[in-house]
């Protein structure tokens, strides 16, 4: 008698250790799922993607400046990047505290021009990007000397681009 009921215990014993690891399993399964969800939805960064299409021209952005919210960042003397946003697209390219709105299109041009004679530090002449949500949405364009810039998400209708050092 006490043999079969020392196997009952061993049998429980074995289905609550089963029952464990298939919770611990499951448990890891549903946070795996989580984090994903999170950065997936959660928004985190955009990016810039080089505009190579030709939907979009730097000549056209100048010609049409007043249609952008424009701000441009640099060191007084040079622009390193120009930020074009679009006033009616029902998007928002937010900026940090170094970025400069530009009110004229001589300026604009100017900084334009000054961007395609003289490379960057990173070795490049001025190029033209999309500024892109994570699922790949244009929200504006920025024409700079750099191949990387920080833009994080703030809604679903918002980024912001963030100051150059």
């Amino acid at each position: 008698m006490g043999e079969g009921k020392g196997g009952g215990e061993g049998e429980r014993e074995a289905r609550r250790n089963t029952m464990t690891r298939k919770h611990n399993a499951l448990a890891a399964i549903i946070l795996l799922g989580a984090v994903v969800l999170g950065c997936a939805a959660g928004g985190g960064y955009g990016r810039i993607r080089l505009e190579e299409s030709g939907a979009m021209t730097v000549e056209s952005l100048i010609n049409n400046w007043q249609n952008y919210n424009i701000y441009y960042a640099g060191d007084g003397t040079l622009a390193v990047a120009v930020l074009f946003d679009p006033k009616n697209d029902g998007k928002t390219l937010n900026v940090g505290p170094r970025w400069v709105p530009v009110s004229d299109q001589e300026s604009l041009r100017r900084m334009i021009n000054l961007m395609s004679q003289k490379p960057g530090t990173s070795g490049f002449l001025g190029r033209l990007w999309a500024v892109v949500s994570p699922d790949g949405s244009t929200y504006g364009y920025t024409y700079t000397l750099l191949s990387d810039m920080v833009v994080k998400v703030i809604d679903d209708k918002t980024l912001l681009v963030e100051s150059l050092s």
